[in-house]
């Protein structure tokens, strides 16, 4: 299973709660719509308005295939352009996750 991690910059950290917000209520919930993602996750790793990254977001996909098919989508494009407004990827790191892993949510 591919695994795809960004390090996301707020463009403006007083924005933090407004992002926090966006992701739970619009983000997550466009991740049922899309076929390829098979789990979508967004940690909160720093406020401070100097730190190199505020967020990281990390995503597994079916396939990559599928999900360059679903970037073209306007609901996926319509993320892109309010996350743009919020803030920047300042790095993407892509994997291949080992064997199933260990989750134990509950």
């Amino acid at each position: 299973m591919k695994t795809i991690v960004h390090k996301i910059r707020l463009k403006d950290v007083s924005q933090r709660l407004a992002f926090r917000d966006w992701v739970e209520t619009t983000d997550y919930r466009a991740c049922e719509s899309l076929d390829s993602v098979v789990a979508f996750d967004v940690v909160e790793v720093s406020d401070s308005a100097d730190a190199p990254f505020h967020f990281i977001e990390i995503i597994r996909l079916s396939s990559v295939e599928a999900f360059n098919v679903d970037m073209q989508t306007p609901l996926f494009q319509s993320l892109v352009s309010r996350f743009s407004e919020m803030a920047d990827v300042v790095e993407e790191i892509e994997g291949e996750r080992i064997g199933l892993g260990y989750t134990n949510l509950k």
